[in-house]
């Protein structure tokens, strides 16, 4: 048996752990406009990575109901190679070039905890004062986020309760498997919470 978490693959049958990554995003964003953000970009991934993807739709939805304009040149789509350790000057160029071209961005949105550190390194090496100049929420609440300085404003998925719900299922699967003849699968959605700190109003 089979159980995926987090980053899920939709064509895979099996049971999966997840967060609503779209409505968690719109409510990040939503967050950022309340705070009186009027540029925010968002570093995402490519399209093919499907927990970007939803987030980058939560980010648009509000921008679109709260009638701001949706400007192609702040969303930025990072490719998951630049992840990597040995990658992370080119990620940080993207982002700096990011705020170079777009000199008016006062909040970020990242869809995950590495994209918004890189944004507030880059933010630092610019000289653009956080939270005051730019306001910055990241996804994940990793012991990074609440280590940096300023400390992240974050979307919690509660890791550890995720992990405990898949390990859960799985659990069930394989004392089950002898039982049942035919096989169902479920899709287990963990409420997600924005954890608020330093590097928003």
């Amino acid at each position: 048996p089979i159980v995926m978490f987090d980053r899920v693959a939709n064509e895979i049958q099996c049971d999966k752990v997840i967060v609503d990554d779209f409505k968690s995003a719109k409510k990040a964003v939503t967050k950022l406009i309340e705070n009186g953000c009027k540029s925010i970009a968002i570093i995402t991934t490519k399209d093919y990575i499907n927990v970007g993807r939803l987030r980058t739709q939560g980010y648009l939805e509000a921008l679109e109901n709260h009638k701001m304009p949706l400007t192609s040149s702040l969303i930025l789509k990072i490719d998951d190679s630049l992840d990597m350790e040995h990658n992370l000057a080119a990620l940080e160029n993207e982002i700096e070039q990011l705020f170079k071209d777009n000199k008016t961005i006062d909040g970020v949105f990242a869809v995950n905890e590495l994209y918004a550190l890189s944004a507030m390194k880059v933010a630092r090496k610019l000289n653009i004062k956080i939270p005051e100049d730019l306001q910055v929420i990241g996804f994940t609440d990793g012991v990074l986020s609440k280590h940096s300085t300023p400390s992240l404003t974050t979307v919690s998925q509660h890791g550890k309760l995720m992990g405990e719900k898949a390990a859960e299922l799985l659990i069930d699967k394989l004392e089950d498997q002898a039982e049942t003849e035919e096989e169902t699968f479920s899709t287990v959605v963990i409420e997600t919470e924005l954890v608020e700190r330093e590097t928003t109003i």
